[in-house]
């Protein structure tokens, strides 16, 4: 039995489909047990009207994406040093900050996920995430718990939300009336912003048409962060207009408050839903992502502490109690504790308390005077609710010596309410059929809410700050349960999936390593390395990257780790071949030129495409308020990349290139980068495929094609480095180019003959030509690429059908020339120099291991394994590829703007497809390089068998085959393959066995990442960074996985 699988493992197209499959049921087992959503229950809170209501309005101005150290500079967090700092740029919100008299401000912690519809979620119910919500990041349903925005509608208050359409999406018969605005073009930094204000005073000067809660969600900076970092002086000009926006709603406010105004009971929220990197990314679970800020004003006390004319009176004697409370030394909010020594935080090193995103939920609803959501789990915070009780025993008439017992007993109503709604939810969750809930945890909860409820009622200041702080252990003890049940597993369908996947990866080993020369059993044969062979290196560094995601250090730096693995197997591979080489009586030169090119290569593609994220991400973050020492700025890969640059530019200025305009410089220098290693890269895989027979003119169409779409890539990427150099408008269309910026370089005579002819011409090229000449080029480009790219996969596929694309590896890499230009078309500009150096890579090594072939006697173990080591690498290289281009294995890593390329608009399938092309795209091209791989592998092993066998065995084999043909028989396993004389020099196409055999080698590669990814996320459920790493680690392998296996699918298929 285990035999009859394995071979049907090995059989050509029907091994490949077997293995997908099998993937698929192990990952869905799996992923079934391991990311689990809580059940949603319909339920909604209904409690009675509380005593005292300190607030009539809120006003809520949510800044997305506004990082903690925007507001508060208090050395938690330092500036990158590379571009203008990004703090500082807000000095009225952070003066307004440090008012204790009239507001509160908290770094506003997030739970992960780090998206705006996940938070603005939690921050409506109080409840907890899951990981797996993170798929519904883009889309955003009707919110079905119980939330602050519904009660408070239900309340009978018109409620007004101008800015993300998000809110509108999530809570659609809330609002009295809104302005929604698309959020997903990350490019535009400024509509959502401008629609808002335009829209934001008119609503405070007519009160009378709203009341209850004003939401203004502002996206410029979360999109100033996707598009341009933060560090950069578009994020400095945005923090800007957004600190004058704030100064203009508190003014606004501010003078509605005399005692009689319509805001004389107003609380004032600044606050982000998250926060973001230096690089402008969010979603994962970092310091800087989950880290924001939160500043509440209370506008009466505001006033009477600015002297505005009028703020006597309530409004006064409101600033009085404030500055008595703020300063009393008792109590359990006493904002002086930590603030002033800016001990406050876990690591004791910020100037303001943290606020738990959740622990929003009960306290507005309880400043709001509307039932806390039926699902909440937070708890009302204490110094928030300070900065209300100075009202409540001011309009109670109480002596200033008595507001502190005052504003405690009035805390322990709403903490008593807040307890016993997160105590009715549990309870009512754990009795929900289909939910699991430990009965001995939530007994342990019934007993102590229990006893809670029995303590007698506290009246001495004491016995209020004891009632107090048992509220408050209750309910920090709940939300510590809640997590935990929610983050539990089931370990059956988790087990079942892990052994059906360690089953299929031993089913993997076994047909790869017996069709693949023996790999591990006759790995003995080879030339001698350190290890005992280069094979059994090159398994111990394909499993050192298998088993190193097990390690949280590993994949801190796994970007770089993967360079060095694929380093050093180059080497290896260098030295054995030199080795071979030498004990063959030939000279080493070109085996250690090829071994230094494939080092360079991934060296300078280390330098170039880890050098902007580090290739560590999450390490970097969690690390993100250590400040850079000053004598490390020249280490590592930033530094290293500078003092290139710099030797480069001292070149350039030698031969006279400073004597130039700043534009010539700039599109010299991009043509250089970028231009020329796409045209490299054109020509290479057109080489690549010059030994194809047939295709005839389809063959010439599809490369036309092609040509076509790499021009109007390359057209869009010099556009857009123009745009940031401002030497063209970012909306300029072809027409304006022609007319403006070209026509004026031509000499008079031809530029007015031109003019002539475009006259006679126009009348009869039609409208659509002139529309299409009017299109902004950002626009026109990217859609003529996909246009052209969809054209020439059409005649790729036809093709394929009448089996005219000349054999497997040429018709792979013409299906990888076609998704190498919608790669550069939705990359960045240094993409195209990566890739070229990762061609260039796969070159040097392909021609290491055929000298490799060429030198080792025998077939079997010796030749024939080489295939297999040719595909180890070659899968290791494309998981290298990966991180170069700038991406990392969590969701922060996730380029959000190449969903935008050639549209300003969200198009959920449009959209996702470009980031998966920009995500996984160069992944699938290494893939995709496969077939030419083991095509020259194996014509060297083949050439190598003819020279030995001589003459006689070729014409044996004639005899026997008893054909006219000359060509080349690829005979599978040990046999050794003849290859007559009219058929060298020509590529062969190693379609059969032993193509088979090197895809089970690649795919075990692939298969092995993502079986310890998913182990190692399974044993490692509870770690402390479990979501935030692992888990979306397993995530990122498992599409790999699938990825790797219909791509090696499609290669099977094409033969």
């Amino acid at each position: 039995m285990l035999q009859q699988a394995v071979n049907l493992l090995r059989r050509p197209r029907l091994g490949p489909a077997l293995t997908l499959g099998l993937h698929v049921l192990a990952l869905s087992a799996f992923i079934n047990g391991f990311l689990l959503t809580r059940v949603h229950l319909p339920q909604r809170a209904v409690s009675p009207t509380p005593t005292a209501v300190p607030y009539d309005r809120i006003v809520w101005l949510m800044i997305d994406a506004l990082r903690y150290d925007f507001v508060v500079q208090d050395g938690r967090y330092s500036c990158s040093g590379r571009g203008p700092c990004h703090q500082g740029h807000m000095p009225f919100l952070s003066d307004l900050s440090r008012r204790q008299a009239a507001a509160r401000t908290f770094m506003f912690v997030a739970d992960a996920p780090t998206t705006t519809t996940q938070r603005l979620k939690s921050l409506a119910t109080g409840g907890l995430p899951s990981f797996f919500d993170i798929s519904t990041s883009f889309t955003a349903g009707a919110v079905p718990d119980d939330n602050l925005v519904d009660q408070m509608a239900a309340a009978g208050k018109q409620l007004a939300f101008l800015g993300d359409t998000t809110w509108q999406q999530l809570f659609p018969r809330a609002w009295a009336w809104s302005r929604p605005f698309p959020c997903f073009n990350v490019k535009d930094l400024h509509t959502v912003d401008d629609g808002v204000w335009r829209h934001l005073l008119p609503a405070l000067r007519n009160h009378s048409s709203w009341d209850g809660l004003l939401v203004a969600h502002y996206l410029g900076v979360d999109h100033c962060g996707h598009a341009h970092g933060v560090s950069t002086q578009q994020m400095a000009d945005k923090l800007r207009q957004m600190d004058s926006h704030v100064e203009q709603v508190v003014a606004e406010l501010v003078a509605g408050a005399a005692p009689d105004g319509p805001y004389a009971r107003t609380l004032l929220l600044v606050t982000g839903d998250h926060g973001q990197t230096l690089g402008g990314d969010h979603g994962g679970g970092s310091p800087e992502e989950v880290d924001s800020a939160l500043v509440a004003v209370d506008i009466a006390a505001l006033r009477a502490l600015q002297g505005t004319p009028g703020g006597g009176g309530a409004a006064a004697e409101h600033a009085i109690h404030h500055a008595a409370l703020a300063g009393s030394g008792s109590g359990l909010a006493n904002p002086a504790a930590c603030r002033a020594g800016c001990t406050c935080g876990v690591e004791g090193n910020q100037c303001v308390p943290d606020l738990p995103q959740m622990d929003l939920v009960p306290t507005l609803a309880a400043m709001a005077g509307v039932p806390t959501p039926f699902g909440n789990l937070g708890k009302l915070n204490a110094e928030m609710w300070q900065l209300a009780a100075p009202r409540l025993a001011a309009e109670a008439g109480q002596a200033r010596s008595g507001q502190q017992a005052v504003w405690e007993a009035s805390l322990l109503e709403a903490l008593m309410g807040n307890a016993r709604q997160v105590h009715t939810y549990l309870n009512t969750y754990a009795a929900t059929p289909g939910t699991r809930f430990s009965r001995s945890a939530l007994n342990a909860l019934n007993a102590q809410f229990a006893a809670l409820s029995a303590a007698p009622a506290a009246s001495e200041l004491l016995e209020l700050e004891a009632a107090v702080a048992r509220c408050y252990a209750f309910l920090e003890a709940a939300a510590g349960v809640a997590r935990e049940q929610w983050t539990q597993f089931r370990e059956v369908p988790m087990a079942l999936g892990l052994t059906l996947f360690a089953a299929t990866l031993a089913l993997q080993a076994a047909a790869a390593f017996g069709g693949c020369g023996g790999l591990v059993a006759r790995w003995r044969q080879g030339s001698r390395l350190w290890v005992p062979t280069f094979r059994a290196f090159l398994v111990v560094l394909v499993s050192a990257h298998a088993l190193g995601i097990f390690s949280f250090f590993y994949l801190l730096s796994e970007g770089m780790a993967v360079c060095y693995l694929v380093a050093a197997a180059c080497a290896a591979l260098g030295v054995a071949t030199g080795r071979a080489a030498w004990a063959a009586g030939q000279r080493v030169r070109a085996v250690a030129g090829l071994a230094v090119v494939s080092l360079r290569c991934t060296a300078v593609m280390a330098l170039v495409g880890l050098a902007h994220h580090t290739g560590q991400g999450f390490w970097t973050r969690l690390t993100v308020h250590d400040a850079q020492p000053g004598q490390d700025v020249e280490r590592g890969l930033q530094g290293k990349l500078a003092v290139m640059l710099n030797f480069a530019s001292q070149v350039l200025s030698r031969v006279g290139t400073d004597r130039l305009s700043s534009a010539v410089r700039s599109v010299a220098q991009h043509s250089a980068l970028c231009t020329l290693p796409i045209l490299a890269l054109l020509l290479a895989t057109h080489r690549l495929q010059r030994g194809a027979n047939g295709g005839g003119g389809l063959s010439v169409l599809q490369r036309l094609l092609v040509l076509a779409a790499f021009a109007s890539a390359a057209g869009y990427l010099q556009l857009e480095d123009a745009g940031r150099q401002r030497l063209l408008s970012p909306n300029v269309s072809l027409g304006q180019l022609l007319r403006q910026h070209l026509a004026p370089l031509l000499p008079p005579g031809i530029a007015s003959r031109a003019q002539l002819a475009a006259a006679v011409v126009s009348p009869h090229v039609g409208g659509l030509a002139a529309l299409l000449s009017e299109l902004p080029l950002r626009t026109l480009l990217p859609h003529a690429t996909y246009a052209l790219c969809g054209a020439a996969a059409a005649v790729w596929s036809l093709r394929v059908a009448t089996r005219q694309a000349g054999g497997t590896a040429a018709a792979a890499t013409a299906a990888a020339q076609v998704l190498l230009a919608l790669v550069v078309q939705v990359s960045d500009r240094r993409t195209p120099l990566i890739l070229l150096l990762g061609l260039l890579l796969l070159v040097a090594f392909t021609r290491l291991c055929a000298r490799r072939a060429e030198l080792l006697s025998g077939g079997g173990g010796g030749r024939d394994g080489v295939a297999g080591e040719a595909a180890a690498l070659t899968s290791l290289v494309a998981a290298q590829l990966f991180y170069v281009t700038g991406h990392l294995c969590e969701f922060a890593g996730l380029q959000y703007t190449a969903g935008f390329v050639g549209s300003d608009d969200f198009h959920l399938w449009r959209s996702s497809s470009l980031m998966a092309l920009n995500t996984f795209g160069p992944t699938l091209l290494g893939l995709l390089a496969l077939p030419a791989v083991v095509q020259h592998v194996q014509l060297a092993a083949n050439q190598a068998d003819q020279t030995v066998e001589g003459t006689a065995a070729a014409s044996e084999v004639a005899h026997a085959s008893n054909t006219s043909m000359q060509q080349t028989a690829v005979v599978a396993g040990s046999e050794s393959v003849s290859v007559p004389a009219a058929s060298r020099g020509q590529l062969l196409d190693p379609v059969g066995g032993s193509l088979a055999r090197t895809l089970l080698v690649a795919g075990l590669v692939r298969s092995a990442a993502a079986f310890c990814a998913a182990l190692s996320a399974g044993l490692q459920r509870r770690h402390l960074y479990a979501w935030a790493l692992f888990a979306p680690k397993f995530a990122f392998e498992a599409f790999f996985l699938l990825l790797a296996d219909l791509a090696l699918l499609l290669i099977s298929l094409l033969g």
